[in-house]
C-alpha cells in the first residue's frame, strides 16, 4: 500500500476574497492542487534524471515553470506515473466559481442551512451556481468580496438586492432565475430578522486566522486539500493511519491547512451523512501532516509539474486556445487517463458544467442518492 503522498499546488493560492474575486483573476482563473502516491522515490529519481538529459531540461530542481514549454516531458513523467500505477489526485478549480458557490451555500440559501444535507439540496445548488457562474454580472462576486472584508451588514445586504435585481430580470432560464430569486429573497428576510453580528457571520464564507492574525476567507488550497484527503481515505478504504502527507511548504498557510485538517476529522460523523462518489469523509485515524521545502522533495517537485501543466492547460485551452497544440493535449489526454470511471482518482473538477461541456467531458453528479427527493 503506498503510504506516503507528495501534494503541490499551481495558481495563485491567497484569498480569493483579497483580490477582487474578478472573473479573470489576472489571467490566473484556474487553481490546481496535485498530490502523487509514491512508493520508490528513487525509482522516481532515476526516471527524473532519465527525462531532464533527453529532453534537455535544467537545472536540479524539478519545476513546473521550467517544463512550461515541454509538454512532451510532462507527457513522458504521465507516462511513468501511469507504468508505475502511482495515484495521483487533482483538484481544479476554477476560483470564481468557488466564490460562486459560497454565494449560493452561505447567502441565497441561508433559509436551509438548518436542513439535513441531502440529493435534491445538493442539485438545486449546483444548478444556481451554474446558472450565476455563466449569466450573473461581474460585480457581483466583487460585491461580496467587499462585504467579507468590511463585515457589516450593509454591505452584505446589497449583494441580496444586486441577486435579486439581477435574478428577476434574467431572461436565460426563468425556471432558475426564478428560484434564485425566490431563494435570495426569503433568505433576505432571515437576514434581516437575526441580530446585525449574527447575520453578517451567517452569510459570510467561516473565516481563517492568518499567522498574522489577519482574516482569511476564501483559500482554494485548503478545501482542496480536505478534499483530496477524503479521496484518499475512499481510495484506501479507511486505511489511512500510516500514511504520510508531504505538502509543499506553507509559509502563511500551513497552520490554516493543519487545522482544516482536524476540523474535517472532528465533524466526521456529519461529514459521513454526505455521500460522494469521490470521497469518504467518515475518517477513522489521522495520518500525518509534513510541510518540507519543494528543494528537499523530488516527490513535491513532481506534483508542481502535473498541477502547474494542468492549471495552465485548462486557462489556455478556454481561454487562449490559439497557444494550444497536439503536444499539449497529448500531454493533458495522458494526465487524465488517472480518472477512472469512479472519479476518486484523477482530476476532480470544481467548476460549473459549461466549463466542462466547453473541454469535451460530461460530469456526472459527485453525490450518490441518499434518500428520496
Amino acid at each position: 500500500m503506498t503510504k506516503h503522498f507528495y501534494l503541490d499546488e499551481s495558481g495563485n493560492t491567497g484569498d480569493l476574497c483579497k483580490v477582487g474575486a474578478h472573473p479573470s483573476f489576472g489571467g490566473q482563473r484556474m487553481f490546481s492542487l496535485a498530490c502523487i502516491g509514491i512508493d520508490d522515490i528513487d525509482a522516481l529519481a532515476h526516471e527524473v534524471e532519465r527525462l531532464k538529459s533527453l529532453h534537455r531540461l535544467q537545472g536540479t530542481e524539478l519545476k513546473s515553470t521550467r517544463t512550461k514549454a515541454k509538454p512532451k516531458f510532462v507527457s513522458d513523467l504521465a507516462r511513468f506515473l501511469h507504468t508505475r500505477e502511482w495515484p495521483v489526485f487533482i483538484e481544479l478549480v476554477d476560483k470564481h466559481y468557488l466564490v460562486v458557490a459560497s454565494i449560493v451555500e452561505r447567502l441565497i440559501t441561508l433559509h436551509l442551512s438548518r436542513t439535513e444535507p441531502s440529493r435534491r439540496a445538493f442539485f438545486v445548488k449546483n444548478t444556481m451556481a451554474d446558472y450565476i457562474a455563466r449569466y450573473a454580472p461581474d460585480d457581483l462576486c466583487p460585491l461580496y468580496a467587499k462585504a467579507c472584508q468590511s463585515q457589516n451588514r450593509p454591505d452584505c445586504r446589497k449583494v441580496f438586492q444586486r441577486l435579486i435585481w439581477w435574478s428577476h430580470r434574467s431572461k436565460r432560464d426563468r425556471n432558475i432565475a426564478a428560484g434564485i430569486e425566490h431563494s435570495s429573497r426569503t433568505s433576505l428576510k432571515l437576514f434581516e430578522k437575526l441580530h446585525p453580528y449574527e447575520a453578517v457571520r451567517s452569510v459570510l464564507p467561516i473565516p481563517d486566522r492568518s499567522k498574522r492574525d489577519g482574516t482569511v476567507w476564501l483559500l482554494p488550497n485548503t478545501s482542496s486539500f480536505t478534499t483530496i484527503y477524503g479521496r484518499i481515505n475512499r481510495h484506501l478504504d479507511g486505511d489511512i493511519g500510516n500514511v504520510t502527507f508531504v505538502h509543499d511548504e506553507q509559509v502563511h498557510f500551513d497552520e490554516i491547512i493543519e487545522a482544516n485538517k482536524a476540523l474535517a476529522e472532528s465533524l466526521r460523523d456529519d461529514l459521513s451523512r454526505v455521500k460522494l462518489r469521490t470521497a469518504d469523509y467518515s475518517f477513522q485515524s489521522s495520518p500525518r501532516l509534513t510541510f518540507q521545502n519543494s528543494k528537499e522533495s523530488l516527490g513535491i517537485q513532481a506534483a508542481d509539474v502535473i498541477a502547474g501543466f494542468v492549471s495552465r492547460y485548462i486557462y489556455q485551452k478556454l481561454w487562449q486556445p490559439e497557444t494550444i497544440d497536439a503536444e499539449h493535449d497529448e500531454a493533458f489526454h495522458l494526465i487524465d487517463r488517472f480518472t477512472r470511471a469512479s472519479g476518486v482518482t484523477g482530476i476532480n473538477y470544481v467548476a460549473p458544467r459549461e466549463l466542462l461541456y466547453a473541454l469535451g467531458l460530461s460530469p456526472l453528479a459527485n453525490y450518490e442518492e441518499v434518500g428520496p427527493l
